[in-house]
Order: structure tokens, then C-alpha cells, then sequence
């Protein structure tokens, strides 16, 4: 649905990394098969938190906010 607009760094990025990496898939698990030859899969064991304000006509968020990564329990 979009990238965030602020909340996202450096630092966050290579926490998020290291968390990722502890879950590691050898295939997708999505639904739907997507051609991506470089992306590296992972187990849906986490979900982000972001704020927005709206979703435009387009369906992409408007004003949108990384608030952190959050494992499911």
C-alpha cells in the first residue's frame, strides 16, 4: 500500500534485518506466486505498525508513519 513517509531509518532498518533473519523461508508463503528472483522470504511472524491519514483513490496510503515491528504471538 505504499513506503512511509518518516519513521523509518538507518538504525530501524538494520533492527528489522536482524529480526527477519531469524525467520527465514525457503519459498513464499503468499497466495498469489509474484516473480521476485532476489527477495528473500520469511515466515509472517511479524507485523508493522503504521499510522496513516487517509488511502487515496489509488489505494496507497496518504501521510503514513512507521511506528515499529511487532512479533505475533
Amino acid at each position: 500500500m505504499g513506503k512511509v513517509g518518516t519513521g523509518w531509518s538507518r538504525t530501524v532498518s538494520s533492527q528489522i534485518r536482524k529480526q527477519l533473519d531469524t525467520v527465514v523461508s525457503p519459498k513464499s508463503k503468499l497466495t498469489r506466486s509474484i516473480r521476485k528472483p532476489k527477495a528473500t522470504w520469511v515466515e509472517p511472524k511479524f507485523f508493522a505498525d503504521v499510522e496513516y491519514r487517509d488511502i487515496t483513490s489509488e489505494g496507497l496510503l496518504r501521510a503514513s508513519s512507521f511506528k515499529g515491528l511487532h512479533r505475533k504471538d
